[in-house]
C-alpha cells in the first residue's frame, strides 16, 4: 500500500514539475516574439496563459502536495520492508531467540508505529483483507540458518545490491545527457549574445536560451540526479562488502547482529535520501 502511494505521489509530482516548468519556458519563449492580431498581441496572450498556468500548477502543488505523499509513503514502505526481512530471517530485534508470538506482536506494534507518524499515505485499492504477517513469512523464520540465509542473501542483500547498481548507472547516464545539454544552450545563448551585440539579428535569442538552460536546471535538481548517483554507488558498494562476509556468523545470534548490521546500511542511504527532501 505504501509503496503504490509513493508511486502515485512521486508520478503526480513530477508531472506537475513538467507541466510548470514548460509553461513557464513557453512564456519566457512567446515573450520574445510579437503577434499582433487586431489591437491585440497574440504571443503577450499566450505567455500571459503560461504564466496563468504555471500559477495553477504551484497551488496545486502547495494544496495537494504529492510531495509530501511521495516521501512519507515512500518512507513507511522501506521501514516495513526492513521490518519484515527483519522478522522473516529473524535478525535483530526478532531474533531467534524470540518466541514466534512474542515476534508477531512486537512487529505489527512497529507496523502501527510507522503509520502512525505517516499522514498523507494514500491507501486507495487497499481493502485491508490482506494478513500483515504472512505465511511466508511465518514458514521462512521456521527455517534453519542456512535456508535463511540463502534466502536473505538472494531475495535481500543482492537484490538491492543490483537495485542500487543499475540505478548509479541510469542517474550517471541521466547527468552526463542533461550536462551536455545545457552547456550546448548556454554555448548557444553566448553566440546568440554576441551576434545580436553586434547587430547580425534582434532577436532575443539569449534570452530564451537562458530560459531553456535555467528550466532543464530546475528539472535536474528535482531529479537530483547526481546526488542519487554518488549515493546510490556508494551503498551498491557497501552492500558488496557486507556480502563478502555473509558466511562469517555461525550462531543465531551472531546472525541477528549481522541482519542488523546489513539493514542499518541499507536504511542509512534512504535516510540520507529522506533528509535531503524533506
Amino acid at each position: 500500500m505504501a509503496d503504490a502511494s509513493a508511486a502515485d505521489g512521486q508520478h503526480r509530482l513530477l508531472t506537475a514539475t513538467a507541466l510548470r516548468l514548460s509553461a513557464l519556458l513557453a512564456a519566457a519563449v512567446l515573450g520574445a516574439f510579437s503577434v499582433p492580431v487586431g489591437r491585440l498581441d497574440a504571443a503577450a496572450l499566450l505567455a500571459a496563459a503560461g504564466l496563468g498556468t504555471a500559477l495553477v500548477i504551484e497551488v496545486y502543488l502547495l494544496t495537494e502536495r504529492p510531495d509530501r505523499q511521495w516521501y512519507e509513503s515512500r518512507a513507511a514502505a522501506e521501514s516495513a520492508k526492513t521490518l519484515v526481512w527483519r522478522f522473516a530471517v529473524a535478525g535483530q530485534p526478532f531474533g531467534a531467540d524470540t518466541g514466534d508470538r512474542a515476534a508477531e506482536s512486537l512487529l505489527l506494534h512497529r507496523f502501527s508505529v510507522i503509520l502512525g507518524n505517516m499522514h498523507a499515505v494514500s491507501a486507495d485499492g487497499d481493502d485491508g483483507s490482506r494478513p500483515q504477517v504472512t505465511d511466508e513469512m511465518r514458514a521462512m523464520r521456521a527455517r534453519p540458518l542456512e535456508e535463511r540465509r540463502r534466502a536473505y542473501r538472494t531475495g535481500r542483500i543482492l537484490d538491492q545490491r543490483r537495485w542500487y547498481s543499475r540505478r548509479a548507472k541510469e542517474h550517471g547516464r541521466s547527468v552526463a545527457r542533461w550536462s551536455l545539454f545545457l552547456a550546448s544552450m548556454e554555448a548557444l545563448g553566448l553566440v546568440a549574445a554576441v551576434l545580436n551585440a553586434v547587430g547580425v539579428f534582434g532577436l532575443d535569442l539569449p534570452g530564451i536560451a537562458g530560459a531553456v538552460a535555467a528550466g532543464g536546471l530546475a528539472w535536474v535538481q528535482t531529479r537530483q540526479h547526481q546526488q542519487l548517483a554518488t549515493a546510490y554507488g556508494i551503498a551498491a558498494q557497501e552492500l558488496a562488502d557486507i556480502s563478502a562476509r555473509l558466511r562469517w556468523p555461525e550462531t543465531e545470534a551472531e546472525w541477528a547482529h549481522f541482519v542488523d548490521e546489513v539493514e542499518e546500511a541499507i536504511s542509512r542511504e534512504h535516510t540520507l535520501w529522506w533528509a535531503s527532501h524533506v
